[in-house]
């Protein structure tokens, strides 16, 4: 029998259980071992996983790192409604968290330059 989810599957699927539970060091944990084992063609995937990735990080106070992440996802792949959807939460947050931030500046640039022109 064959198993139906890889290991990078089972850690996104972590991920997005402890986001939910808001322990954010685990989530971040369980993306970085996801991301470590995505098959390179999975490319929706690795931006929906780089996505909660960020959400980790800024769960956990670490906006620079956050938005760095965040703004690894390449822009051909935020033009899918999932990842378009979390990184709209993404932004709610960060502006709930760091609104006058340097990195939240950085990211407001970033997504009005970039985003906004996605498909």
């Amino acid at each position: 029998m064959r198993a139906f989810f890889d290991r990078a599957e089972l850690h996104s699927l972590a991920t997005a259980a402890h986001l939910s539970a808001r322990d954010f060091a685990t989530a971040e944990a369980h993306a970085h071992r996801s991301l470590a084992a995505l098959r390179p063609s999975l490319t929706r995937s690795r931006a929906i996983t780089t996505a909660r990735l960020a959400s980790a990080q800024l769960g956990q106070g670490d906006v620079s790192p956050a938005v760095q992440t965040a703004m690894a996802i390449p822009v051909e792949s935020t033009g899918h409604p999932r990842v378009a959807g979390m990184l709209t939460a993404f932004n709610r947050a960060l502006n709930e968290v760091a609104p006058h931030s340097a990195p939240a500046r950085t990211w407001a640039t970033y997504a009005d330059d970039q985003l906004r022109r996605t498909p």
